[in-house]
């Protein structure tokens, strides 16, 4: 974005990390997945990405993308295809 959708700031951090703590406090990217298998009780067959943000230094508006959003549609499509 080059613009705020909430304000018109054109003060836009690019490429921000969301970090979350996890046990013990292990600090990690946020991802996004879709599993291929989400029937199975082990092996889905996740596909993972990791997130990154965009984020109005006016007003905090946040918007959060996927990096690879071409390997979360593949992944998803093939989900598709075993259903149909």
């Amino acid at each position: 974005m080059n613009e705020c959708p909430e304000c018109g700031s054109e003060k836009i951090v690019k490429n921000a990390v969301i970090h979350d703590r996890g046990d013990y406090n292990a600090e990690g990217v946020l991802q996004v997945a879709v599993d291929q298998n989400p029937a199975a009780w082990v092996f889905k067959e996740r596909i993972r990405n990791d997130i990154r943000a965009e984020v109005c230094g006016e007003c905090g508006y946040l918007q959060a993308y996927a990096n690879d959003p071409g390997q979360l549609w593949e992944a998803y499509q093939n989900i598709r295809s075993d259903v149909e």
